[in-house]
């Protein structure tokens, strides 16, 4: 019979048996863990290191992955301070002939812009196959861009940056304005005022106004710090395309190139689409004498037209006169179909407004303004055998050259950040890319519940 101490020493000898069994089981855990996360990681480097090279990658688990089936993973790619540096996007799409491209797709964490692309050949004998040229190509064209991505002509506007001013023909003294009639991911609505005086544009001012009316104008959040872009703030660089302006007279000499941007005036960065479109539209409602009031009442017209209310009775006007109200839910309204009900661009609050009173008809020209948002282009043609519902773009000659909007990938030209030219004699090995990278885009947008427009 044991003794009360052999007792405790057995109860004792017990205890520290368990805890260093435990402590082998625990340690062998982590160990074991610690291997597999390590082989997870050279797995991953493996992968995805040649589209972004990151110190360690997380896969993403999402419920918005289950709307996407092509979709394989989604990961993230952290620094060695565990900051975050961009998504790799493991996929698989289907090219215009239904044959399946692997792709592995890098976007920058913050801007979203393409880092990094590369194949990832699938198994089968319906596998996509590109070469490395065209990928290369296909690459330069992409790298760097915001997705998503349309398709679009690189023509550019040719301009001396040394010649004299130029009169534009037709200007009627006073003020114009013109707006977009949807806002944009940040929630802004872009507009231009010009003064014509003496037929010549004597002032203009370019800026944004949120559709949340707490926030503020985009140049004022620009120059406290709520609005960032690269380069100058948004402000500056505002100021100084106004000012170009004023010294050429004519937009079109801006030089805006298929991104958006230009080269020829100094300390712009930006993408000037909205500014140049919304500048013609003035200068249109200048040579009709379409007044900024007019132009206030047009919007009331479509507004009534809609929900039998102005923008005064719907409480959509702020302290700055604006009227700060999204058709996006709207498109029929401004939108331009073709015979085949396929949206081809943008009517003006001119033309809306005579529609509407049944006028159209006295209208000299109805301008049609192609869709944008940071993001459209020239108008363009494309050769015959392009399929113009899944490009963005219509075939044909120039009454119909224009970019279609709701078109491509499913997604509306209203919410297109880049456009690019496909690759010479490689259409469809361009086209299938933009497929996979405007598929990340709309995951992404599922995922990070993104209001884009």
């Amino acid at each position: 019979m044991m003794t009360h101490a052999q007792l405790k020493m057995f109860i004792t000898e017990a205890i520290l048996l368990f805890v260093l069994g435990a402590a082998i089981v625990v340690g062998g855990y982590f160990i074991s863990s610690d291997n597999a996360y390590n082989r997870i990681q050279t797995e991953y480097h493996e992968r995805f290191s040649t589209v972004l090279d990151a110190n360690a990658y997380e896969k993403v688990k999402s419920k918005a992955l289950n709307y996407f089936p092509e979709i394989d993973g989604v990961y993230i790619g952290y620094d060695e301070n565990s900051v975050p540096r961009g998504y790799v996007v493991d996929l698989v799409v289907e090219s215009p002939n239904g044959q399946e491209l692997g792709m592995l797709v890098s976007l920058d964490y913050e801007s979203t812009r393409i880092t990094g692309l590369a194949l990832n050949p699938v198994e089968g004998d319906n596998a996509y196959v590109i070469s490395d040229e065209d990928m290369e190509m296909i690459k330069e064209k992409l790298i760097g861009k915001q997705i998503p991505i349309a398709f679009v002509s690189e023509e550019e506007f040719v301009v001396d940056d040394n010649s004299d001013k130029v009169t534009l023909n037709g200007l009627n003294d006073g003020v114009y304005y013109a707006q977009r009639l949807f806002d944009d991911r940040n929630r802004y609505i872009d507009y231009v005022e010009i003064e014509v005086v003496n037929g010549e544009i004597a002032k203009v001012k370019w800026d944004a106004f949120s559709t949340d009316k707490t926030n503020q104008d985009r140049s004022e959040a620009s120059l406290k710090g709520a609005y960032v872009i690269s380069g100058l703030d948004w402000a500056t660089q505002s100021y100084n395309l106004c000012h170009a302006l004023l010294n050429c007279q004519d937009p079109g000499r801006l030089a805006m190139k298929s991104d958006g941007t230009t080269d020829i005036v100094d300390g712009v960065t930006c993408d000037i689409r909205p500014f140049v479109e919304l500048v013609e539209e003035c200068i249109d409602n200048s040579r009709a004498g379409y007044t900024k009031d007019d132009y206030m009442r047009g919007l009331d017209a479509m507004l009534i037209s809609l929900y039998e209310k102005d923008a005064a009775e719907l409480e959509y006007v702020n302290g700055d006169g604006h009227v700060v109200f999204s058709f996006e839910k709207d498109p029929e309204i401004y939108t331009v179909y073709n015979e085949d009900e396929v949206a081809v661009g943008y009517k003006s609050v001119r033309q809306i407004e005579a529609e509407l009173n049944g006028t159209a008809d006295t209208l000299i020209q109805d301008p049609v303004v192609t869709p944008a948002e940071t993001d459209d282009e020239p108008q363009t043609s494309t050769p015959a055998d392009y399929d113009s519902r899944e490009d963005g773009l219509t075939p044909g000659g120039d009454a119909d050259n224009q970019i279609i909007t709701d078109s491509i990938d499913d997604l509306p030209m209203s919410e297109m950040a880049s456009f690019v030219q496909p690759v010479p004699e490689a259409y469809d090995e361009t086209r299938t890319v933009i497929r996979a990278c405007n598929t990340c885009y709309k995951f992404l947008k599922e995922y990070l519940n993104w209001k884009v427009n």
